[in-house]
């Protein structure tokens, strides 16, 4: 790891894992710099729900789906997964 930030901290390089990248690339549509904006967006969704970093995961009640695997059955509902797709086609 670099150096550390501050609040001061205008740029900064971090080397992504694969797994990392998955996530960003995933959240962005195979772009990283949109998906690094969409993560923003969500903890920022988070934090004004009262998350904090020390707090556990498990209580913003997210379904644990992969994207090698999704299946009907996992949390997200196959109405909004058919939102999605219809959204796409516009």
């Amino acid at each position: 790891m670099g150096r550390p930030s501050t609040p001061k901290t205008r740029y900064f390089q971090r080397t992504l894992s694969d797994p990392e990248k998955q996530i960003m690339l995933a959240a962005g549509e195979g772009n990283l710099c949109r998906g690094f904006e969409n993560v923003l967006a969500l903890y920022q969704h988070a934090h004004n729900q009262g998350f904090r970093p020390s707090m556990d995961m498990s209580i913003l009640n997210i379904g644990h789906a992969t994207t090698n695997n999704p299946k009907p059955s996992d949390l997200v509902r196959d109405d909004i997964r058919e939102s999605v797709r219809e959204s796409k086609r516009e």
